[in-house]
């Protein structure tokens, strides 16, 4: 169970367009005013850190192989033109899974407050709305009801995780442990008939472009 992220392609682009070319932007450059240069060194950050957490989740999701779980990653979402989905799992008992991974700074907790998602003073809700957005497109494409999860790296997570509009909200040291409980019975024809429609419903993410993530 292996991942090659968009998001490390999208970054390394980025940072090349951030190189100074042309006259006004080596000047620019030069004076410590290259605005768009930091605006895209900025933006490749995002996209670096992106990487990074799916890099980390991978790492962590890489024993389930050896149990019976199929992985699919960096996958395009029928339905959706700017988004992908980190992680689409299936479980040795055919159950579909969608992980969403976050790396966010470790300085502030992730918490509920009013009912909204937030990273300490930074409101994080829409996250939990996309990644149900996601999660139905992707089972209307498979056929099957997708439980989405939002994996958290660096930052605490309060109560050691919580559950916000029926989407976990966990430390993404907890991932493989909420995964194997959710598992169901093993049934591995079930479970491979799955991962090939997934396979086939859902095709590698090629980054374009879009939104960088949050």
């Amino acid at each position: 169970m292996t991942a090659e992220s968009s998001a490390g392609a999208r970054a390394a682009a980025l940072r090349a367009q951030a190189v100074p070319r042309g006259l006004k932007r080596r000047f620019l450059a030069a004076v410590g005013m290259d605005r768009e240069g930091a605006r895209l060194i900025a933006e490749a950050g995002r996209w670096g850190a992106g990487e990074e957490g799916e890099r980390r989740t991978a790492a962590l999701l890489a024993p389930l192989g050896a149990e019976g779980w199929h992985g699919l990653y960096d996958r395009r979402i029928p339905g959706l033109d700017r988004a992908n989905a980190d992680h689409v799992l299936i479980s040795p008992g055919a159950r579909v899974l969608l992980v969403d991974s976050k790396m966010w700074q470790r300085r502030a907790r992730v918490r509920v407050v009013r009912g909204r998602l937030m990273h300490g003073d930074i409101d994080k809700d829409r996250q939990v709305d996309g990644v149900l957005a996601e999660a139905r497109l992707v089972g209307q494409a498979l056929g099957t009801a997708v439980t989405p999860i939002i994996a958290v790296h660096n930052a605490p997570v309060d109560g050691g995780g919580f559950v916000l509009r029926n989407v976990p909200v966990i430390p993404a040291d907890r991932l493989v442990e909420l995964l194997r409980r959710n598992a169901g019975r093993a049934d591995p024809a079930a479970a491979r008939a799955v991962a090939l429609r997934a396979n086939a419903a859902l095709p590698r993410y090629v980054e374009g472009g879009g939104k960088p993530p949050r």
